[in-house]
């Protein structure tokens, strides 16, 4: 905390100290022999504009991106509008959770903020999963108030964005110094605030920054300073009015997150530029207080040299939590749990031409540590702190060195990706019994290591502005993490030495398409489609194991035939183990994405359509002790159509975002596995087609107000992929516990200065 208020003040100072230049709030006109030269203004039709969703469609390949600062929805809900892109819905963790293809989780999904790679592991105690255990997922604490735009990658490699990514990246971009200053001024003030009914509570969000100029022409020294605090209830109604108290939260729901953002960054000249951030989150959730504090510092050379393009990021990050009494269950009490982060990347890029093919090659080196620890006591005895899963230990090391070039040769270009990345996983696994058999028997530092190399390749061509088609392939991989090695259910026993990493092989064949004027002069539309397969080996996911111990013939003789041993008592010879594996199956994923857009100002509409199959195996471990991980399988298809019209001159848009979700998944109802040791999976109905309204008015380019209505006709549905809509519980499932919420209210407002 007192490096939190050092930082900012430091900020302040900068931004406000008098001896800078704020008077002259504005650049001046330029002067021509004491005559000022004035230009009229360039009105900007919004179908002319460089949308990040337009940008994204305009690029080869599985990207996608999508601006979040103007809109009152979740940041869940702005995430799925995107193809092929989803979120694991958690209440209880007070994070965002990424799913990418139906995959997420640290190290098979990069989640990153400002391009720093995020690996917090939230527990949170719960009284609706399956013997009141805790969840536990993998997010980013991330204040929705600070992100602007969110950029994807879907199973192609991008240099350092690809390392121990699986299935992609997503990157949250926070703002920043030019985010808040309006038309060129040194010094300026956004805010934003919204209120919601149905339990959405209210927030806000206050930022200021300023600039100084230095005797360069081009050389300034800013600041930022932003500041968010929510209040939300926590319980809601759902569409047939039941309250989710009485299947979904509890009174330990309700929070008043805090975050804090500050930026310092100092441009002397073109030449050089320096950035500091400091970015804070607090929070008191499910009976647990969550501290998160996160450093990048950020350098870039980029002198009147081609060949050289140089940056520099090195970060350290640090979240806690820490556990009320028994919220942890029956046995554990004053539990805590760390988790910090350190990393350093640096590249360069170099442009160059031979002959008629211009270059652009990339080369760089990306180190990661990252630390997981816990404190906890037991009410029992020294065994039970062994025998539970609770905050798996345990230290990731990650060593990667790559490359990218880029030819391009007329309409042709071609995308070559290389990168060698090296794990060591570090970790304490407890002595087994003596009537137990593991191996190694007695205490050990287990460490796992391996490396590899991943190539790809992009290629794509301008054939015509209507066609032009890509193709890739990517090889990735991803790193064991200590979630999954050092899961101890049953203490040694359950913890697997030789576990390995995952490995993907993902071909993508798509197009882009771009026409304007398509149906009135000055429109413009833009259109992504594609096709995938990713198949991956060695896919990690735990599976129960009856462990017998027998100590005669006779012992033997009844374990071998008795397989119905999970309920039945016998010798004590039989051990149940949950253990996490390398299922010795691929796995393939498949589909189709799909995204256009279409803008001429006065109208304008984006569709997102994903059609998925998937066939990756439930791991026993999400209904078991401790819920670890989650659900993710996507539904069968999901479409959204957001379209709307722009009047009074552009300033008052009113529009409608409808979203249509296909029969989808979920954990069965009852902790049940296959003959494959695969956790069961409920099918469940084709959901409704919820609508939703909004609109906004910028009444100048200072205050703009937003109203929002969603899930206007109150249908009573399941959120795909809602923690508490996929965890095992003792009932039927139906109106009375169906997750979404019903009709909902949201007002806001942004100003700007």
């Amino acid at each position: 905390m007192n490096n939190k208020i050092i930082y900012m003040g430091i900020s302040l100072i900068i931004t406000g100290y008098p001896s800078f230049s704020f008077a002259k709030n504005t650049q001046q006109p330029t002067k021509t022999d004491d005559k000022v030269v004035k230009f009229s203004r360039l009105k900007v039709s919004g179908a002319q504009k460089q949308t990040a969703l337009v940008k994204a469609l305009e690029k080869p390949g599985a990207f996608s991106a999508v601006g979040t600062e103007n809109k009152l929805q979740s940041m869940d809900k702005i995430i799925r509008t995107m193809p092929g892109t989803y979120t694991q819905m958690d209440a209880s963790q007070g994070a965002v959770s990424v799913n990418i293809r139906g995959l997420s989780g640290f190290g098979r999904v990069n989640m990153m903020v400002d391009g720093v790679t995020q690996s917090y592991y939230g527990i949170s105690p719960s009284s609706y999963t399956h013997g009141q255990q805790p969840n536990n997922e993998f997010g980013a604490l991330i204040d929705p108030n600070f992100i602007v735009k969110v950029e994807v990658e879907k199973g192609q490699l991008n240099g350092s964005n690809s390392i121990n990514a699986l299935a992609g990246s997503a990157n949250f971009r926070t703002i920043g110094i030019d985010d808040v200053l309006l038309d060129h001024n040194l010094y300026g003030l956004r805010s934003k605030a919204s209120w919601g009914d149905n339990g959405l509570g209210y927030n806000g969000m206050v930022a200021v920054a300023g600039k100084s100029q230095l005797n360069s022409e081009d050389g300034y020294i800013g600041g930022l300073i932003a500041v968010s605090g929510l209040n939300i209830p926590g319980s809601y109604k759902n569409g047939s009015g039941y309250n989710s108290e009485d299947f979904a939260t509890d009174s330990t729901y309700k929070q008043k997150p805090q975050s804090q953002l500050t930026k310092l960054k100092f441009k002397p000249n073109d030449s050089h530029e320096l950035e500091f951030s400091g970015r804070f989150f607090q929070n008191k959730l499910t009976r647990r207080k969550i501290d998160s504090e996160d450093y990048y510092l950020k350098y870039k050379y980029t002198p009147l040299n081609e060949l050289i393009d140089f940056e520099l990021l090195a970060n350290h990050g640090k979240s806690k939590q820490q556990f009320e009494g028994d919220s942890l269950g029956w046995a554990l009490r004053e539990g805590k749990s760390e988790n910090t982060a350190d990393g350093i990347n640096m590249f360069n890029t170099s442009r160059f031409s031979y002959g008629a093919v211009d270059y652009q090659w990339l080369a760089g080196s990306k180190l990661m540590k990252t630390k997981y620890q816990k404190e906890v006591s037991s009410v029992i005895d020294q065994d039970t702190l062994i025998y539970n899963p609770f905050s798996p230990s345990g230290t990731q090391d990650l060593i990667s060195a790559y490359t990218q070039l880029e030819a391009k040769y007329d309409i042709y270009t071609a995308t070559f990706d290389l990168n060698y990345t090296h794990y060591r996983l570090n970790g304490y696994k407890p002595a087994c019994n003596e009537t137990e058999k593991c191996f190694p028997q007695e205490e050990a530092n287990l460490n796992l290591r391996e490396g590899g190399f991943n190539p790809g390749l992009l290629l794509s061509a301008e054939v015509i502005p209507e066609f032009q088609p890509f193709v890739s392939y990517a090889h990735s991989m991803r790193a064991p993490n200590s979630q999954e090695v050092f899961y101890s259910q049953n203490g040694g026993q359950s913890m697997n030495p030789f576990l390995k990493g995952e490995k993907a092989q993902t071909w993508q064949i798509g197009f882009n398409s771009f026409r304007p004027d398509l149906v009135v002069e000055g429109d413009q539309f833009n259109l992504k489609a594609l096709w995938f397969h990713t198949k991956i080996k060695d896919y990690i996911t735990s599976k129960p194991y009856l462990l017998c111990r027998p100590r005669n013939d006779a012992e033997f003789e009844w374990c071998l035939m008795n397989d119905d041993v999970w309920d039945k008592e016998g010798p004590d010879i039989i051990q149940k183990s949950y253990i996490y594996t390398n299922d010795p199956r691929d796995v393939n994923l498949r589909g189709y994405e799909l995204q256009a857009n279409y803008d001429a100002g006065v109208f304008y509409s984006t569709v997102s359509y994903t059609k998925e199959t998937g066939d990756q195996p439930n791991s026993i471990a999400r209904m078991a002790d401790f819920s670890a991980g989650d659900f993710t399988e996507l539904p069968d298809y999901y479409l959204t159509l957001d379209t709307g019209v722009r009047l009074l001159d552009e300033k008052l848009k009113l529009g409608t975002m409808i979203t249509w979700t296909g029969p989808s998944k979920r954990i069965g109802v009852e902790s049940i596995v296959d003959n494959n040791g695969d956790a069961l999976k409920d099918k469940y109905e084709k959901q409704p087609t919820v609508i939703d309204l909004y609109t906004d008015y910028e009444m100048n380019k200072n205050i703009k107000l937003m109203f929002t209505v969603n899930n206007i006709t109150n249908e009573n549905y399941s959120d795909a992929l809602n923690r508490a809509n996929s965890t095992a519980i003792m009932e039927e499932r139906g109106k009375n516990n169906a997750t979404a919420r019903g009709r909902t209210y949201m007002l806001g407002g942004q100003v700007r200065f």
